[in-house]
């Protein structure tokens, strides 16, 4: 009997230390999905600290400092994504595709409760176990593209299995492609700045804006394409936008 080779054996380690922390978060997602929140948003804090815990990772691996400038950062993410998406269903509306829901002025008392839940119960524990945890496991054996491909395709591929408006193979395809765009655009907010609070605006701006800028899918296949594009370029724009220069010192 050969013994296996050095070579073969670091692929193959290096796959299960990529493969199995995947489909753990993939689990962790569907359970968190089943327990409904805000219990599956406690789910998901407590799975990362444990888990954490048991593989000896320091908790700033997760990218969540709690200093001030997680503020700006937030609020860019959610301004921008809100930006964009509104501008992605206007067109829809435009050519005919999509059109507006009115607002139901007697809702907004709730306003600072809803966007806090969206904030704190929605889209920080998923970013908490995506561009949080997941990202700093896969950043130790690939490259950060490798990582924000990957963990944006896995993410969007997810949401084949979510309940939404698409209808047939090619919404529900398109869905998960949306999904994907959403991922990517977190996920470079995470590469840009280090951190998940930029992405945890971008999240809960993708909320936001679809609820308190909804539409109505007249042909949803369409809005599909079209926030799609829009967050893809979120997040192109998030990746290569031009570092701020320091000011010289007097």
């Amino acid at each position: 009997m050969t013994s296996p080779t050095p070579g073969r054996m670091d692929v193959r380690q290096a796959a299960t230390q990529v493969a199995l922390p995947l489909l753990l978060v993939v689990a962790c997602t569907f359970a968190v999905s089943m327990a409904g929140q805000p219990f599956g948003a406690v789910l998901a804090v407590v799975v990362v600290l444990l888990w954490r815990r048991f593989t000896h990772r320091p908790w700033a691996g997760v990218g969540l400092p709690m200093r001030w400038s997680a503020v700006p950062h937030l609020l860019l993410g959610a301004g921008v994504t809100v930006a964009a998406l509104v501008a992605a269903n206007a067109a829809s509306v435009a050519v005919g595709a999509a059109g507006w829901v009115p607002w139901e002025p007697e809702g907004l008392v709730y306003l600072p409760l809803v966007i806090a839940m969206i904030v704190f119960v929605q889209a920080l524990p998923e970013e908490l176990l995506w561009r949080g945890h997941l990202h700093d496991v896969l950043a130790e054996r690939l490259s950060p593209a490798i990582v924000l491909v990957l963990t944006s395709v896995v993410f969007g591929a997810l949401h084949v299995f979510s309940e939404s408006e698409a209808r047939g193979a090619v919404e529900v395809a398109l869905f998960a492609v949306g999904a994907a765009a959403l991922g990517f655009a977190c996920a470079a907010s995470r590469v840009r700045t280090g951190t998940i609070w930029m992405a945890v605006g971008v999240h809960s701006g993708f909320y936001l804006a679809n609820g308190f800028f909804p539409t109505e899918g007249i042909v949803y296949g369409v809005q599909l394409v079209a926030q799609t594009v829009v967050m893809v370029l979120v997040g192109l724009a998030i990746l290569y936008r031009p570092a701020r220069r320091e000011r010289p010192a007097a």
